[in-house]
């Protein structure tokens, strides 16, 4: 006997609408710039310099906001498709849709591209020769395991009759539009500036239609246990979300990891003791350098943990001086020891990685690679996922002379920047301006 055609809500148009309505997020990260004031020197003129608003970038990045979301979208997919497993365990297309959106979960949770040839835990390990033996079995197990229900799950293997049973249940429009977007985000043709954001928002929208065809599935829950079974879904949901992230995390144990050269110079947010221990095997590093003033009220609780790593592992740790406040020593120093071929790897990071770091770098592309500053401060906004702080117009005008003044005297954007500052003096220039008074008044 058919099963009673389903004359709910749920068969209507509005997945289609949410579906629509989740790519103005999209657009508007491409064509929204933020506002250019500064409330710590507003009267400091910013302007961007990528083709595209800097949030634009920051979402590109892997593991960011957009991974995030296909993360929880794919784990309630799951749990959805697990329910009606437990619901109707006898039919076989409910375990072929549970292996497929276990598939599609994992690959939500271990996005690439990873850094310094470390290759993860995503699909495309199973082909990577470097990878040990062990895991690329593993991994192959559980896709011909996946591939194997889905196939067995979908027997008599009647295309037309699975067709048409999917277009009576309403879902065959999501299942297709699902199926292609998956595909289409494997696809290397796709991605354009920024790169890997429109790849992720690709996903999204897939996960997004493959989990509306999993709840119009999904079977009813009846009588007085229905709240209770809506909530344990939405709790197991949560859970499995947060076991997405744990293997984000095992993937990029530190947080906003950049590889800056490769096997050279590595930037990111204040690391822990755990992230430290994942991350060192991979990556080597010989030298950490923390531009946060740790001496300071606001330091780390994290610090701790990092002077013991390097202790125990041999790492050259350096950070700013109590006798150093404002860094002006500091900051040559520490580009000196980063350009020391028998420092690196450097891993350099200050709290958040998103004010001293970049800008850090950015001093350190000026003036021991080369770069324009114009393509200096292209590189930190994507870094930061904003304009840089009208602070770093006054740091730039402030060191840049200092560490590579012929070609600071030259540097267009340099000048541009002196322009953007005029009118705002720069406290600490003048702070050393009384130091300097002061030592001249003693000798």
């Amino acid at each position: 006997m058919a099963e009673p055609q389903d004359t709910s809500p749920r068969r209507g148009l509005w997945p289609w609408i949410f579906l629509a309505l989740s790519a103005l997020p999209a657009a508007w990260y491409v064509l929204a710039y933020e506002s250019a004031v500064d409330p710590e020197f507003p009267r400091v003129e910013r302007r961007t310099y990528n083709t595209y608003p800097p949030a634009a970038y920051r979402l590109a990045e892997a593991g960011d906001t957009i991974d995030c979301v296909a993360v929880y979208v794919s784990s309630a997919a799951l749990m959805l498709a697990a329910w009606g497993c437990l619901r109707d365990p006898r039919r076989g297309l409910r375990w072929a849709a549970l292996a497929l959106s276990a598939v599609a979960f994992w690959h939500a949770a271990t996005p690439g591209p990873l850094s310094n040839g470390w290759h993860g835990l995503g699909w495309r390990t199973m082909f990577d020769s470097a990878v040990p033996a062990p895991q690329r079995l593993a991994l192959a197990a559980c896709a011909l395991t996946a591939l194997a229900v889905v196939i067995l799950g979908a027997r008599p293997w009647n295309v037309r009759a699975l067709l048409a049973d999917a277009k009576a249940r309403g879902v065959l429009g999501l299942i297709a539009v699902a199926a292609v977007l998956v595909v289409v985000r494997q696809l290397p043709m796709i991605d354009r500036e920024p790169f890997g954001y429109w790849p992720r928002w690709v996903y999204v929208w897939g996960m997004l239609a493959w989990a509306f065809a999993m709840l119009r599935l999904a079977p009813r829950a009846e009588g007085g246990r229905r709240k209770a079974i809506i909530a344990a879904l939405i709790v197991a949901s949560v859970g499995l979300d947060f076991v997405g992230r744990g293997i984000f995390w095992y993937q990029r144990p530190i947080g906003r990891l950049r590889e800056i050269i490769p096997g050279q110079l590595y930037l990111c947010a204040m690391p822990t003791y755990a992230g430290l221990q994942l991350a060192q095997p991979r990556y080597g590093f010989k030298t950490i350098i923390n531009l946060f003033p740790e001496f300071t009220d606001a330091r780390s609780p994290h610090w701790p943990d990092e002077q013991r790593f390097a202790r125990e592992n041999g790492i050259a740790l350096h950070t700013q001086s109590p006798d150093d406040p404002i860094g002006i020593r500091s900051i040559p120093e520490t580009l000196e020891i980063a350009n020391d071929p028998a420092n690196w790897p450097v891993l350099v990071h200050c709290h958040a990685s998103m004010d001293r770091s970049p800008a850090w770098v950015g001093m350190y592309r000026f003036a021991y690679q080369g770069w324009p500053l114009d393509d200096v401060i292209r590189e930190i906004e994507q870094h930061r996922g904003s304009r840089p702080k009208s602070s770093v117009t006054l740091l730039y005008n402030r060191m840049l002379p200092r560490l590579a003044a012929e070609r600071a005297a030259a540097d267009p954007t340099l000048r541009e920047f002196r322009e953007f500052a005029a009118g705002t003096p720069d406290p600490l220039e003048e702070l050393l301006a009384r130091q300097a008074e002061r030592e001249a008044t003693r000798r």
